[in-house]
């Protein structure tokens, strides 16, 4: 009775979260008026997006809807064991799987939130983990695979949260990203390429035996933990790129395949100072930021405000964009997307206060709307565990 009874929560919950997405023809008029601000040209056999900066002018505000289908709204299990902190989701098909930095092991949920297993657990001993750098759920498989950060081995796990395996690596691995083929049982592998590192990638089967590598070469920084490795896993793919802070440099999003990386975007700087800056990809869209770098002490530095910027892969528009929830209210938000979805994890107190202010200050709201966001407000309770707010990319 009681797990009826919380199933019926998470059902009321999903009800008035739903709204209705906008077609493909809609979402192009995000960029409506917009100037052309890139081009495509095919470089050794790749289509090579890239983007002028100086022709980005305008900011527009792009909507969520403008990329994204229905937004699902999830109240986590309140149970002990389920509790979470706000730190990273990851969604598949059937699941949401939630990880940090923190010292508490994954959480596995189920779409309606229900709790199913603790992945795994924080420690030092053999399938155990500290800090995480990045995780796959491979439900073909029923596996999820972790990537510690200077991890010498993929950790594997099944669906029941037990450790099963360690997967070897040919080197060390500062800060990874990796995607399982598990149709082919190979292993892909892209990592902060430090100079004294034999290599930036490398596909190898699962019992660890190399099948391909990619030297450093160029990609190669400093030991350096400031930069850090992108991949948003969109569509399949598996989409690379570094953000290096110190070594302001010309970068390019690959998608590495069979062993090579392939070229995808880049931007132009016009030959002026480069910016910190770092690329996204989107199943339509390229998105990015650029940032400027102040120095405030003799060892310490920090950064303005980034201005986000969206290129169109068809029309080659683009601008610089704000980016807002319009599936509640026009919250102001981050475009936060992996493996295909854009995600948000909110403590339950955050949210309420969230949706109480935009039904406070949003005038414009149509009866429907304000209904719906108000039950959500309403439902919200303060010892409620954490909500995943989450919508499939389009």
């Amino acid at each position: 009775m009681k797990n009826k009874k919380l199933m019926k929560g998470f059902s009321l919950l999903m009800g008035i979260a739903l709204l209705a997405g906008c077609s493909g023809a809609d979402r192009k008029k995000a960029l409506n008026g917009q100037p052309v601000v890139g081009s495509v040209r095919v470089v050794n056999g790749d289509s090579l997006w890239t983007c002028d900066f100086s022709a980005l002018k305008d900011t527009i505000v792009l909507l969520l809807s403008d990329i994204a289908e229905d937004l699902q709204v999830v109240k986590l299990d309140g149970s002990d064991e389920a509790l979470v902190p706000t730190s990273n989701v990851l969604i598949s098909e059937h699941y949401i799987l939630v990880y940090g930095r923190q010292q508490t092991p994954f959480k596995l949920f189920d779409k309606s939130g229900k709790f199913l297993a603790n992945v795994g657990s924080f420690g030092q001993g053999p399938g155990e983990y500290q800090l995480v750098y990045d995780a796959q759920i491979d439900e073909s498989a029923g596996r999820v695979y972790i990537l510690p950060w200077n991890a010498k081995a993929l950790l594997a796990y099944n669906m029941e949260g037990q450790y099963t395996e360690s997967i070897p690596l040919p080197t060390l691995v500062p800060k990874g990203k990796f995607k399982v083929d598990s149709r082919n049982s190979t292993l892909s592998v892209f990592i902060l390429p430090f100079n004294h590192l034999p290599y930036v990638a490398w596909r190898q089967d699962l019992q660890g035996n190399l099948l391909d590598t990619i030297p450093g070469r160029h990609l190669a920084v400093h030991p350096d933990f400031s930069n850090e490795v992108f991949s948003n896993k969109v569509g399949g793919t598996f989409d690379v790129s570094l953000f290096t802070f110190f070594e302001l440099r010309p970068d390019t999003l690959y998608h590495m395949e069979e062993g090579r990386l392939h070229p995808r975007f880049t931007m132009d700087f016009g030959g002026k100072d480069i910016p910190i800056h770092s690329y996204q990809e989107l199943p339509h869209q390229f998105v990015g930021d650029v940032m400027v770098k102040k120095q405030v002490s003799e060892y310490t530095y920090t950064t303005e405000a980034p201005s986000y910027f969206i290129m169109d892969k068809k029309t080659l528009k683009g601008s610089f964009y704000k980016f807002v929830n319009d599936y509640l209210g026009n919250m102001p938000a981050y475009l936060s997307a992996s493996s295909g979805y854009y995600t948000l994890n909110m403590e339950p107190g955050t949210l309420k206060e969230v949706l109480e202010k935009r039904l406070e200050q949003k005038t414009d709201l149509s009866a429907k709307e304000r209904e719906r966001l108000r039950k959500l407000a309403d439902s919200i309770q303060e010892n409620d565990n954490n909500y995943i707010l989450y919508a499939k990319l389009r």
